[in-house]
């Protein structure tokens, strides 16, 4: 089938709802039980307002450029774009969750409060493999959200949603919807590959969702955070679609309490693409369990580029861990730390295997590889000098090198001062060309590296 748009948008749904029982015998089944609305709406009020002081809406500037002409150098023109998400609420001394690509590129950030106050906020940390970022704000006197139980969410269970569509809840009245969860562990694939995002294990709602709510929350019946509102997915703009958040689960608490003390969080890397197993595949490899998953691709230049495998191995598992797919296998691999050598069994054909690759620290730069376009090295994203980017700049057509478009606060590029529109014309003594020629020449550094920044000079930037 055919995908013809993914939306992004906020929305809380899924989580943990135990009923509750005005009387009667314990004992008899649910379903017997008459409902009392009342009672259930009563429930959902009571929610909404425990929770609305712990979420935000969120308003970002960011800069735009476009043609009014499909000739390249033809009614170029620059504006600022508004763009809409919602947060919540982590800390009392003003830490506040959303989505990194909320604030992505962001020039100016301002925070909706409950109380109708606004106020400006920066990035205290971001991770965009994660698609989490932390804001901060200078306030002490916020309410902190409570986090859900992970290991009793299920499907079925109540979701509830407070959001910024469309930036309507500028008053500080962020919008409910309310729905239930439909499924865990659901992969959303195409949505994250160009920007190297990983989502593979999501929560599914029926909540409705729009644009602006990305970033918010997804609550229980109890108003527990059960997830962060990501991603709508839908097969035609009058469709409602389905809504995706990024669930609470005890490797997302450890990743954002990196984030809350202001950290950069790695990710581990091992050169490798990969799509589930098939019946037939797993027939012929003799295995009962539904387990594996298929090398497609190896990158060799990366830790696995040099160590026997081959396109059609079948991954099993990682250190003596099932690998029951392919989002599995991403987890496992993203959790491990850069610098250690895994213990990886695999099947090829009847044959099993076990390798033992060092797991690197993961960065755009590596898996461009297999996606192409622009690249991230060290925070800043690079890409070819076109004729927008030359005019913007003044630079000549004479001119080469590679175009910083984005930088992720904290960074090492971030704290090398590294600016967006800022052109690289050199590694080292070498020149770049192209993002392909600047990835040569900066794939295997570990130290510092120094670039030449046009108009700027030379730039030491730390790993």
């Amino acid at each position: 089938m055919r995908i013809w748009v993914w939306a992004f948008v906020l929305f809380i749904g899924g989580a943990v709802f135990a009923p509750l029982r005005a009387g009667g015998d314990a004992d008899r089944d649910v379903a017997d039980e008459k409902p009392n609305l009342a009672w259930i709406e009563h429930a959902f009020q009571n929610v909404v307002d425990q929770v609305a002081p712990s979420v935000v809406g969120i308003r970002v500037q960011r800069r735009y450029m476009a043609s009014l002409s499909d000739e390249d150098d033809a009614g170029i023109y620059e504006q600022m774009v508004t763009v809409n998400g919602s947060g919540t609420v982590m800390d009392r001394n003003g830490l506040i969750l959303t989505n990194e690509h909320v604030v992505q590129s962001a020039e100016e950030i301002e925070i909706l409060f409950h109380d109708r106050s606004t106020m400006k906020a920066r990035v205290w940390a971001a991770d965009p493999r994660g698609d989490l970022a932390v804001l901060k704000v200078d306030r002490d006197d916020l309410v902190p959200v409570k986090i859900a139980d992970w290991s009793i969410v299920a499907r079925g269970q109540w979701s509830i949603t407070l959001g910024n569509p469309y930036g309507i809840g500028a008053d500080g009245n962020l919008s409910v919807s309310i729905g239930v969860i439909s499924n865990l562990d659901r992969t959303l694939p195409g949505l994250g590959e160009v920007d190297d995002r990983f989502y593979a294990d999501m929560i599914q709602t029926t909540a409705p969702i729009h644009p602006g709510c990305s970033g918010g929350p997804l609550f229980n019946i109890r108003g527990e955070l059960v997830g962060v509102v990501t991603a709508m997915h839908t097969r035609a703009p009058a469709d409602e679609g389905v809504g995706f958040a990024i669930p609470m689960t005890k490797a997302r608490r450890r990743l954002i309490h990196e984030l809350t003390e202001g950290r950069q969080v790695e990710y581990g890397y091992l050169g490798l693409t990969v799509r589930s197993a098939t019946s037939e595949e797993r027939d012929l490899a003799g295995l009962d369990a539904p387990l594996g998953a298929v090398i497609q691709q190896i990158d060799p230049a990366g830790p696995t580029g040099a160590i026997g495998l081959r396109e059609g191995d079948m991954v099993l598992r990682f250190q003596d861990q099932d690998v029951s797919g392919p989002g599995s296998l991403a987890e496992l691999v993203g959790q491990t730390p850069p610098g250690r050598r895994v213990k990886i069994e695999l099947r090829r054909n009847l044959i099993s295997l076990i390798v033992h690759p060092l797991v690197q620290r993961r960065e755009i730069s590596h898996v461009s590889w297999m996606r192409g376009g622009a690249v991230l090295w060290r925070g800043m994203r690079l890409t070819d000098l076109n004729s927008i980017v030359r005019r913007r700049m003044e630079v000549s057509a004479a001119a080469s090198g590679v175009a910083v478009i984005d930088v992720i606060a904290g960074s090492p590029a971030d704290r090398a001062e590294i600016q967006i529109g800022d052109i690289v014309e050199s590694v080292g003594k070498e020149l770049v060309g192209d993002v392909a020629s600047f990835d040569a020449h900066v794939r295997a550094a570990h130290g510092p590296v120094k670039v030449r920044i046009r108009a700027r000079g030379e730039v030491v930037i730390n790993p």
